[in-house]
């Protein structure tokens, strides 16, 4: 999935669970079970034009995300972006194999980035509706919880 519905996920679990040291790993977690959904994904070249126009769309998608959160009122928003931070983390590991292979260092996956890899068998362009769907529902989900 896209790093903003990983923190979307992410701040969801941090308001309906409420409590850091259970919420914290539960976003982790979630990152490989989002990812296990079909799910937008493209081909991109590392270190390509491409690749960082995306990243940037990514992140101004996130930070609206979050000012749109902030400005409805959440609470505990430190714990909603630690969550959505740890939610998003396992995707760095993408950035240091990425890095190292630029390098010319042949690396070998750890075994954690290796099931990271296996479960993510969609990523394509049609996957975006799931993508909208997903953001929508984890929207819903956050401002709801606020309510009850």
């Amino acid at each position: 999935m896209i790093a903003t519905n990983h923190a979307l996920t992410g701040a969801a679990i941090a308001v309906v669970i409420k409590q850091p040291i259970l919420a914290i790993p539960l976003a982790f977690v979630s990152h490989f079970i989002c990812d296990a959904i079909p799910h937008f994904g493209v081909d991109l070249k590392f270190n390509s034009r491409a690749m960082y126009v995306w990243l940037i769309l990514d992140g101004l998608f996130a930070l609206s995300a979050a000012g749109f959160l902030l400005w409805h009122g959440v609470e505990s928003p430190v714990l909603l972006a630690m969550c959505g931070f740890v939610a998003m983390s396992p995707d760095f590991a993408w950035l240091y194999y990425g890095l190292n292979n630029k390098l010319g260092k042949v690396v070998e996956y750890d075994t954690l980035t290796k099931i990271h890899h296996i479960v993510q068998w969609y990523q394509k362009v049609p996957g975006i509706i799931i993508e909208a769907s997903w953001a929508t529902l984890m929207i819903y989900i956050i401002i709801r919880a606020q309510t009850i």
